[in-house]
């Protein structure tokens, strides 16, 4: 919701990006297990928090903070550790292509966000 009112320039983007942020806190979050709300889930709440303020030197100690997150989460076992879904940081990247395209400098680099999706620099080299 909080999304769909940023990109809809919906009213309310301030209040419901709080609630995100209050409802995300593990001591009330109860949609995913401790671990997989601080490092999957929030990091990108916590993103989007920066980029929507336009703090651009707030955001890349998040992004490397979140990147290390992901790496923790997703290495803590060999289970997780071969499962693909860690190869990339889905929900950094993501954010981080916003703020790349806003102009914040993103001087990070990391196996989690590839920097080739983050600046576009495939885009028109392999037909669609």
């Amino acid at each position: 919701d909080t999304l769909q009112t940023w990109w809809l320039r919906g009213p309310g983007l301030a209040d419901k990006l709080i609630a995100t942020i209050e409802t995300s806190d593990p001591s009330i979050a109860r949609v995913a297990p401790l671990d997989m709300l601080q490092g999957v889930l929030y990091p990108p709440i916590n993103l989007f928090y920066h980029y929507v303020r336009k703090d651009e030197a707030g955001f890349a100690p998040a992004l490397a903070e979140a990147l290390q997150l992901h790496k923790a989460y997703w290495t803590l076992n060999e289970d997780r550790t071969t499962d693909t879904h860690g190869t990339i940081a889905l929900g950094p990247l993501a954010i981080a292509c916003l703020a790349h395209d806003a102009g914040f400098p993103l001087d990070i680099e990391s196996d989690y966000l590839p920097k080739h999706l983050l600046q576009r620099t495939w885009l028109g080299e392999f037909p669609t």
